[in-house]
Protein backbone atom coordinates (compact mmCIF):
# COMPACT_ATOMS: atom_id res chain seq x y z
CA UNK A 1 0.00 0.00 0.00
CA UNK A 2 1.31 3.46 -0.96
CA UNK A 3 -0.08 6.66 0.57
CA UNK A 4 0.74 10.36 1.02
CA UNK A 5 -1.98 10.87 3.65
CA UNK A 6 0.49 11.76 6.41
CA UNK A 7 1.36 15.02 4.63
CA UNK A 8 0.95 17.96 7.03
CA UNK A 9 0.37 21.64 6.37
CA UNK A 10 1.15 24.16 9.10
CA UNK A 11 0.68 27.93 9.24
CA UNK A 12 2.04 30.05 12.09
CA UNK A 13 2.41 33.73 12.96
CA UNK A 14 4.21 35.80 15.59
CA UNK A 15 3.20 39.43 16.20
CA UNK A 16 4.73 41.71 18.87
CA UNK A 17 2.14 43.05 21.33
CA UNK A 18 3.01 45.06 24.45
CA UNK A 19 6.52 43.66 24.46
CA UNK A 20 5.38 40.04 24.09
CA UNK A 21 4.81 38.01 20.91
CA UNK A 22 1.29 36.79 20.34
CA UNK A 23 1.64 33.54 18.39
CA UNK A 24 -0.87 31.54 16.38
CA UNK A 25 -0.70 28.13 14.73
CA UNK A 26 -3.04 26.11 12.51
CA UNK A 27 -2.14 22.60 11.31
CA UNK A 28 -3.86 20.06 9.07
CA UNK A 29 -3.13 16.59 7.76
CA UNK A 30 -5.03 14.03 5.67
CA UNK A 31 -4.55 10.90 7.77
CA UNK A 32 -8.05 10.51 9.23
CA UNK A 33 -10.01 11.36 6.09
CA UNK A 34 -11.78 8.51 4.31
CA UNK A 35 -11.33 8.36 0.55
CA UNK A 36 -14.42 7.83 -1.62
CA UNK A 37 -15.12 4.32 -2.88
CA UNK A 38 -12.97 3.63 -5.91
CA UNK A 39 -10.60 6.51 -5.22
CA UNK A 40 -7.49 4.38 -5.72
CA UNK A 41 -8.45 3.74 -9.32
CA UNK A 42 -7.41 7.21 -10.37
CA UNK A 43 -7.13 10.35 -8.23
CA UNK A 44 -6.76 9.20 -4.56
CA UNK A 45 -8.38 12.32 -3.01
CA UNK A 46 -8.44 12.91 0.74
CA UNK A 47 -10.07 15.66 2.78
CA UNK A 48 -7.87 17.79 5.08
CA UNK A 49 -8.51 17.17 8.79
CA UNK A 50 -7.82 19.61 11.61
CA UNK A 51 -4.91 18.74 13.93
CA UNK A 52 -3.88 21.76 15.97
CA UNK A 53 -4.94 25.38 16.25
CA UNK A 54 -4.17 27.76 19.09
CA UNK A 55 -3.26 31.25 20.24
CA UNK A 56 -0.30 31.67 22.59
CA UNK A 57 0.45 34.86 24.51
CA UNK A 58 3.32 34.73 26.96
CA UNK A 59 2.75 31.74 29.24
CA UNK A 60 -0.90 31.29 28.23
CA UNK A 61 -2.06 28.94 25.46
CA UNK A 62 -5.69 28.62 24.34
CA UNK A 63 -6.95 26.35 21.57
CA UNK A 64 -6.44 22.80 20.37
CA UNK A 65 -3.03 21.31 21.10
CA UNK A 66 -1.41 18.12 22.35
CA UNK A 67 -2.73 17.26 25.79
CA UNK A 68 -0.65 18.47 28.72
CA UNK A 69 -0.81 14.87 29.99
CA UNK A 70 1.29 13.83 26.97
CA UNK A 71 5.00 14.47 26.46
CA UNK A 72 5.52 14.51 22.70
CA UNK A 73 9.23 15.26 23.14
CA UNK A 74 9.94 11.61 23.99
CA UNK A 75 8.13 10.04 21.00
CA UNK A 76 10.75 8.09 19.03
CA UNK A 77 11.61 8.55 15.37
CA UNK A 78 9.53 6.11 13.34
CA UNK A 79 8.05 5.57 9.89
CA UNK A 80 4.72 4.93 11.58
CA UNK A 81 2.28 7.75 12.28
CA UNK A 82 2.59 7.27 16.05
CA UNK A 83 5.16 4.55 16.72
CA UNK A 84 4.85 2.83 20.14
CA UNK A 85 1.10 3.42 20.22
CA UNK A 86 0.30 0.76 22.82
CA UNK A 87 2.47 2.40 25.46
CA UNK A 88 2.01 6.12 24.96
CA UNK A 89 -0.41 8.82 26.01
CA UNK A 90 -1.73 10.23 22.74
CA UNK A 91 -4.34 12.96 22.62
CA UNK A 92 -4.99 16.32 20.96
CA UNK A 93 -7.91 18.40 22.21
CA UNK A 94 -9.16 21.85 23.14
CA UNK A 95 -7.50 23.21 26.28
CA UNK A 96 -6.44 26.24 28.28
CA UNK A 97 -2.89 25.91 29.58
CA UNK A 98 -0.67 28.15 31.68
CA UNK A 99 3.07 27.58 32.10
CA UNK A 100 4.82 28.72 35.30
CA UNK A 101 8.65 28.90 35.31
CA UNK A 102 9.77 27.80 38.79
CA UNK A 103 13.52 28.07 38.33
CA UNK A 104 16.12 27.42 35.64
CA UNK A 105 15.22 24.16 33.90
CA UNK A 106 12.02 23.60 35.91
CA UNK A 107 8.55 24.53 34.63
CA UNK A 108 5.07 23.73 35.91
CA UNK A 109 2.18 23.55 33.44
CA UNK A 110 -1.46 23.50 34.55
CA UNK A 111 -4.41 23.05 32.21
CA UNK A 112 -8.11 22.44 31.90
CA UNK A 113 -8.92 20.25 28.91
CA UNK A 114 -11.92 19.00 26.98
CA UNK A 115 -13.69 16.14 28.81
CA UNK A 116 -15.12 13.06 27.09
CA UNK A 117 -16.07 9.90 28.94
CA UNK A 118 -15.72 6.67 26.95
CA UNK A 119 -17.76 3.71 28.15
CA UNK A 120 -18.61 0.22 26.94
CA UNK A 121 -21.32 -2.27 27.80
CA UNK A 122 -20.31 -5.46 29.63
CA UNK A 123 -21.59 -7.48 26.68
CA UNK A 124 -20.32 -5.20 23.89
CA UNK A 125 -16.75 -3.99 23.43
CA UNK A 126 -17.73 -1.04 21.20
CA UNK A 127 -16.79 2.35 22.67
CA UNK A 128 -19.58 4.80 23.49
CA UNK A 129 -18.98 8.58 23.53
CA UNK A 130 -21.28 9.64 26.35
CA UNK A 131 -21.09 13.41 25.66
CA UNK A 132 -22.57 14.00 29.13
CA UNK A 133 -19.50 15.56 30.75
CA UNK A 134 -19.82 18.77 32.75
CA UNK A 135 -16.37 19.35 34.27
CA UNK A 136 -13.11 19.69 32.33
CA UNK A 137 -10.22 17.29 32.79
CA UNK A 138 -7.58 18.93 34.99
CA UNK A 139 -3.92 18.27 34.19
CA UNK A 140 -0.62 19.34 35.75
CA UNK A 141 2.85 18.57 34.40
CA UNK A 142 6.29 19.29 35.80
CA UNK A 143 9.06 19.59 33.19
CA UNK A 144 12.68 19.29 34.29
CA UNK A 145 15.70 19.88 32.05
CA UNK A 146 19.11 18.96 33.42
CA UNK A 147 22.52 17.67 32.40
CA UNK A 148 21.08 14.16 32.82
CA UNK A 149 18.35 14.76 30.24
CA UNK A 150 14.78 16.02 29.89
CA UNK A 151 12.10 14.59 32.17
CA UNK A 152 8.39 15.14 32.82
CA UNK A 153 5.93 14.05 35.50
CA UNK A 154 2.23 14.56 34.73
CA UNK A 155 -1.00 13.97 36.62
CA UNK A 156 -4.63 14.08 35.52
CA UNK A 157 -7.94 14.21 37.40
CA UNK A 158 -11.26 13.58 35.66
CA UNK A 159 -14.97 13.36 36.38
CA UNK A 160 -16.35 10.42 34.44
CA UNK A 161 -20.04 10.91 33.76
CA UNK A 162 -22.88 9.25 31.90
CA UNK A 163 -26.58 10.07 31.79
CA UNK A 164 -28.87 7.86 29.72
CA UNK A 165 -32.66 8.28 29.75
CA UNK A 166 -32.52 10.00 33.12
CA UNK A 167 -30.26 7.38 34.66
CA UNK A 168 -26.55 7.85 35.09
CA UNK A 169 -23.56 7.93 37.35
CA UNK A 170 -20.30 9.75 38.02
CA UNK A 171 -16.90 8.43 39.03
CA UNK A 172 -13.44 9.82 39.65
CA UNK A 173 -10.73 9.08 37.10
CA UNK A 174 -7.05 9.75 37.64
CA UNK A 175 -3.66 8.99 36.18
CA UNK A 176 0.07 9.65 36.50
CA UNK A 177 2.67 9.54 33.76
CA UNK A 178 6.45 9.79 33.90
CA UNK A 179 8.63 10.21 30.83
CA UNK A 180 12.12 11.18 29.84
CA UNK A 181 14.83 11.50 27.22
CA UNK A 182 18.38 10.68 28.30
CA UNK A 183 21.27 11.48 25.93
CA UNK A 184 23.95 8.82 25.56
CA UNK A 185 27.01 10.38 24.04
CA UNK A 186 26.56 12.77 21.12
CA UNK A 187 24.41 10.65 18.80
CA UNK A 188 22.40 8.25 20.95
CA UNK A 189 19.55 8.62 23.45
CA UNK A 190 17.09 6.59 25.51
CA UNK A 191 13.42 7.62 25.57
CA UNK A 192 10.70 6.20 27.82
CA UNK A 193 7.22 6.69 29.22
CA UNK A 194 5.23 4.85 31.90
CA UNK A 195 1.58 5.62 32.70
CA UNK A 196 -0.85 4.20 35.24
CA UNK A 197 -4.36 5.19 36.25
CA UNK A 198 -8.05 4.41 36.58
CA UNK A 199 -10.55 5.69 34.04
CA UNK A 200 -8.00 7.10 31.58
CA UNK A 201 -8.52 4.65 28.70
CA UNK A 202 -9.20 7.28 26.07
CA UNK A 203 -5.82 8.92 26.73
CA UNK A 204 -3.87 5.74 25.96
CA UNK A 205 -3.26 4.18 22.56
CA UNK A 206 -6.12 5.96 20.75
CA UNK A 207 -8.66 4.56 23.21
CA UNK A 208 -7.59 0.91 23.14
CA UNK A 209 -9.95 0.30 26.08
CA UNK A 210 -12.78 2.48 27.47
CA UNK A 211 -12.57 4.59 30.61
CA UNK A 212 -15.26 2.54 32.34
CA UNK A 213 -17.90 -0.16 31.95
CA UNK A 214 -21.53 0.95 32.29
CA UNK A 215 -24.93 -0.57 31.53
CA UNK A 216 -26.44 -4.03 31.76
CA UNK A 217 -25.01 -5.77 34.81
CA UNK A 218 -22.86 -2.71 35.56
CA UNK A 219 -25.37 -0.42 37.27
CA UNK A 220 -22.71 2.18 38.05
CA UNK A 221 -19.59 3.43 36.28
CA UNK A 222 -16.98 0.72 36.85
CA UNK A 223 -13.53 2.17 36.16
CA UNK A 224 -10.87 0.23 34.29
CA UNK A 225 -7.29 0.13 35.55
CA UNK A 226 -4.66 0.83 32.90
CA UNK A 227 -0.92 0.47 32.67
CA UNK A 228 1.04 1.50 29.58
CA UNK A 229 4.67 2.08 28.79
CA UNK A 230 7.33 2.16 26.12
CA UNK A 231 11.08 2.47 25.75
CA UNK A 232 13.10 3.43 22.68
CA UNK A 233 16.84 3.46 22.05
CA UNK A 234 18.10 5.75 19.30
CA UNK A 235 21.45 4.82 17.78
CA UNK A 236 23.35 7.28 15.62
CA UNK A 237 25.60 5.19 13.42
CA UNK A 238 26.93 8.30 11.67
CA UNK A 239 25.78 11.93 11.45
CA UNK A 240 23.47 10.94 8.58
CA UNK A 241 22.47 7.34 9.42
CA UNK A 242 20.52 6.45 12.54
CA UNK A 243 18.23 3.74 13.93
CA UNK A 244 15.66 3.31 16.69
CA UNK A 245 14.78 0.12 18.56
CA UNK A 246 11.50 0.40 20.45
CA UNK A 247 9.07 -1.71 22.48
CA UNK A 248 5.65 -0.87 23.93
CA UNK A 249 3.03 -2.48 26.18
CA UNK A 250 -0.47 -1.83 27.51
CA UNK A 251 -2.74 -3.85 29.78
CA UNK A 252 -6.23 -3.35 31.15
CA UNK A 253 -7.61 -4.70 34.43
CA UNK A 254 -11.40 -4.84 34.26
CA UNK A 255 -13.49 -4.35 37.44
CA UNK A 256 -14.18 -7.40 39.58
CA UNK A 257 -17.77 -8.60 39.70
CA UNK A 258 -18.60 -7.46 36.16
CA UNK A 259 -18.59 -10.13 33.45
CA UNK A 260 -17.02 -8.48 30.40
CA UNK A 261 -17.36 -9.77 26.85
CA UNK A 262 -14.48 -11.90 25.67
CA UNK A 263 -14.11 -9.56 22.66
CA UNK A 264 -12.88 -6.71 24.87
CA UNK A 265 -9.21 -5.72 24.57
CA UNK A 266 -7.00 -6.94 27.41
CA UNK A 267 -3.38 -6.44 26.33
CA UNK A 268 -1.33 -5.11 23.46
CA UNK A 269 2.41 -5.19 22.99
CA UNK A 270 4.93 -4.94 20.21
CA UNK A 271 8.29 -3.78 18.99
CA UNK A 272 9.92 -2.17 15.99
CA UNK A 273 13.34 -1.48 14.51
CA UNK A 274 14.18 1.03 11.81
CA UNK A 275 16.97 2.57 9.79
CA UNK A 276 16.95 6.19 8.61
CA UNK A 277 19.21 8.06 6.23
CA UNK A 278 19.20 11.87 6.32
CA UNK A 279 21.00 13.06 3.16
CA UNK A 280 20.14 16.71 3.84
CA UNK A 281 18.64 19.01 6.43
CA UNK A 282 14.98 18.10 7.00
CA UNK A 283 15.07 15.21 4.51
CA UNK A 284 14.70 11.65 5.87
CA UNK A 285 14.39 8.27 4.16
CA UNK A 286 13.50 5.35 6.41
CA UNK A 287 12.59 1.68 6.53
CA UNK A 288 11.01 -0.05 9.54
CA UNK A 289 9.93 -3.55 10.60
CA UNK A 290 7.16 -3.83 13.18
CA UNK A 291 5.70 -6.77 15.10
CA UNK A 292 2.66 -6.40 17.39
CA UNK A 293 0.32 -8.65 19.37
CA UNK A 294 -3.25 -8.03 20.52
CA UNK A 295 -4.85 -10.11 23.28
CA UNK A 296 -8.57 -10.23 24.13
CA UNK A 297 -10.24 -10.93 27.46
CA UNK A 298 -11.15 -14.36 26.08
CA UNK A 299 -7.45 -15.14 25.68
CA UNK A 300 -7.55 -15.06 21.89
CA UNK A 301 -4.57 -13.33 20.31
CA UNK A 302 -3.65 -11.95 16.93
CA UNK A 303 -0.35 -10.74 15.54
CA UNK A 304 0.73 -8.13 13.01
CA UNK A 305 3.97 -8.05 11.03
CA UNK A 306 4.62 -5.07 8.79
CA UNK A 307 7.33 -3.41 6.75
CA UNK A 308 7.06 0.36 6.23
CA UNK A 309 8.98 2.82 4.10
CA UNK A 310 8.89 6.60 4.53
CA UNK A 311 10.12 9.68 2.66
CA UNK A 312 9.83 12.90 4.68
CA UNK A 313 10.86 16.46 4.07
CA UNK A 314 10.20 19.15 6.66
CA UNK A 315 10.61 22.84 5.92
Amino acid sequence: MLSARQTRLQFSTATPMNGTDIKTLVEFDFALATAPVGAQRATNPYTPTFRRGFIEYGNLLVGQEWSTFQNIAVLPETTDFVGPLDGTVFNRQALIRYSIPLRTGLTLQVAVENPETETALPANAALVDTDDDRLPDVVARLNWKSTLGDFALAGIARELRTDTLGRGDTAFGWGVSGSGKIPIGKRHDLRFMATYGQGIGRYLGLGYVPDAIYGGTATQLERIDNFAGFAALRIGWTDAIHSTLMGSYQSADYPAGVIVTGLANAKSYGGAANLFWSPGKGFDIGVEYRHAVRELVSGDTGALDRMEFAFKYGF
